[in-house]
């Protein structure tokens, strides 16, 4: 079941390999390893994509595949990962990291009034950094070893079920059904 769900993003390499965009990373997207479909790397760039999302920076997607590339992982796999940060779960996402910063550093949640400005970037961000960063650091280490441990179960459950599946003895009379079916 993962393996068909990813093998549609590798399929896909062919395509973005003569974009103009990629062209300065055409030796990388021809390397197989960035695109193989075993459980080890499928798992592993999941976990670095999930990591990733919750850096607060606006360089998500370019991140995830320079360390995907690097660390030698699912390029497709690791930026899809990093989609769980997205305009409609950012705000809060990023409001469970304070908090959680806060719960760990035993510090009073401040209440927030963002806008986007630079005033507000060199002012009120100063009291709220070392919470919002510590908690976006353990969010992030949790939701990775929490979707490492979840796909890579899923993946071995999917496997299991079909060695079952294919080893269940056949009984005399399924195979007498099948001989007939065979026979015209």
């Amino acid at each position: 079941m993962p393996r068909r769900l990813f093998k549609s993003l590798s399929r896909q390499r062919h395509l973005w390999k003569d974009r103009w965009f990629t062209r300065p990373f055409r030796q990388w997207m021809d390397n197989s390893v960035y695109w193989s479909l075993n459980r080890r790397n499928v798992t592993r760039s999941l976990a670095l994509g999930l990591f990733i999302a919750f850096v607060p920076a606006p360089i998500h997607l370019l991140l995830s595949a320079l360390l995907a590339i690097v660390l030698r992982l699912n390029i497709p796999v690791a930026v899809a990962g990093t989609l769980i940060n997205n305009p409609l779960t950012m705000v809060p996402m990023f409001l469970f990291a304070y908090w959680v910063g806060c719960r760990v550093l035993v510090v009073a949640p401040k209440v927030i009034h963002f806008e986007l400005s630079w005033n507000w970037l060199t002012h009120s961000l100063l009291p709220i950094w070392k919470p919002f960063l510590l908690g976006c650091l353990i969010m992030g280490v949790t939701t990775a070893v929490t979707g490492y441990i979840l796909l890579g179960s899923l993946w071995h459950l999917s496997l299991v079920l079909k060695y079952r599946k294919r080893k269940t003895p056949v009984t005399p009379k399924d195979s007498a059904n099948i001989e007939n079916k065979r026979t015209p």
